[in-house]
């Protein structure tokens, strides 16, 4: 139940420039009054003491399946309320469920039990649009997508997806058959198109940003580079740059990585930091339903999909060869890109926040802890670990 006025102390306070050390925060009716140096609570105000921690804004994910057992293309209510629990738990106040390659009635179905969750409110953390990662990906970049669910894009078929919505990003490899009109038509929706599991040579992504191509999944995963593309089919020309490439570079482009320290190296992050900045990297968690779950065979995307085996934090298809997504929360992402890269704090916590929202058009509600926006707000302990998770200030149980 929402408390009318709440005053955070005894923590400090994580901005999207720097650290407050002694800092509190001032939350009216679900939204954040003040923030800053601590001085007197407000009267009447309920007061919670961060007991010496950090107080932080809520993370935002921008590509998440699933966690605590359940994933989104489940597409049932309690399967949805426990991907939500999991992620509250590891910070996550704001995401976009993530759906996978399918048929288009499993899809649809499971933007029938987002909606039906939004319009529930967020008990759990907020249901940002979905992003549709798949079906029209490159077939030899399928990951651990069904292959028989992969295919070149069909108007009929996404008109019915965008029409169902709300759509916050769809992933696709922009070399495809239809792949333009399908970009052009997210842009005017208002969706991010982004490039992955894609084959993509630099100058297509680079013809694919001006039909709207604004964003790249998953940086390094799953994509075109300069050391393995297609330029391998085609001797006697130089060799050629790819949507890795083109995301470092282009500085139209945002991206993201699963900094779970085994998906990429310290080396890989610090390249990804380096080029592209805290302004145009998220970090994201790209969970599936072996999250937070003990060692085992899970599949990925709906129940009879791909199954993956989870061994001490990570789940790989079963012979092994490749990486299925990930098992972790944003909190364990944001603390091992923290120490991995030798990155302030604040920038950490800035790329799973502000960053996000910023990509996704809601930094003017979410994402820090400035004046005005939803109290979306984290107690954490010196290792990161979450102590309360508040959404519109009121506590995740």
């Amino acid at each position: 139940m929402l408390t009318p006025l709440q005053y955070f102390f005894n923590g400090t306070l994580i901005t999207d420039a720097g650290e407050i050390r002694d800092g509190a925060v001032v939350v009216r009716q679900g939204r954040i009054e003040e923030a800053g140096a601590r001085g007197a609570p407000p009267p009447g105000a309920e007061a919670i003491d961060a007991g010496g921690g950090y107080i932080a804004p809520g993370f935002v994910d921008l590509h998440i399946h699933g966690g605590g057992g359940g994933d989104f293309m489940d597409a049932t209510g309690d399967d949805l309320e426990r991907v939500f629990r999991f992620h509250a738990s590891h910070g996550t106040t704001a995401l976009c469920p993530s759906t996978c390659a399918a048929p288009l009635g499993e899809i649809l179905a499971s933007l029938d039990q987002i909606n039906a969750y939004r319009s529930r409110g967020a008990r759990f953390g907020r249901a940002l649009g979905a992003h549709i990662e798949g079906p029209y990906l490159n077939l030899s970049k399928k990951g651990c997508h069904l292959p028989e669910q992969v295919r070149d894009p069909d108007q009929a078929e996404w008109r019915t997806l965008l029409e169902a919505g709300p759509v916050s990003a769809m992933t696709l490899a922009p070399e495809l058959p239809g792949a333009q009109p399908l970009i052009e038509a997210l842009r005017r929706n208002g969706s991010n198109a982004s490039a992955g599991h894609s084959e993509a040579l630099y100058h297509e992504v680079e013809e694919a940003i001006g039909w709207g191509v604004n964003h790249v999944t998953h940086l390094f995963c799953a994509m075109s580079s300069a050391m393995y593309n297609r330029w391998r089919m085609q001797p006697f020309l130089p060799r050629a740059a790819g949507l890795l490439e083109a995301a470092l570079l282009d500085d139209r482009l945002t991206s993201e990585v699963i900094s779970d320290g085994k998906h990429l190296s310290r080396e890989m992050l610090l390249v990804a930091f380096r080029l592209m900045g805290y302004d145009r990297l998220a970090i994201i968690t790209d969970a599936m339903r072996g999250a937070g779950m003990p060692d085992g065979e899970y599949a990925f995307g709906p129940r009879n999909g791909l199954i993956a085996v989870v061994r001490n934090g990570e789940a790989r298809v079963p012979d092994g060869t490749a990486l299925a997504s990930s098992c972790f929360g944003m909190n364990q992402m944001v603390r091992v890109f923290h120490e991995l890269t030798g990155c302030p704090l604040w920038q950490a916590v800035r790329m799973g926040s502000l960053t996000p929202a910023r990509i996704l058009g809601v930094s003017d509600q979410l994402g820090s802890l400035a004046k005005g926006k939803q109290a979306d707000i984290l107690l954490l302990d010196g290792q990161l670990d979450v102590k309360a998770t508040y959404v519109a200030g009121v506590q995740v149980q």
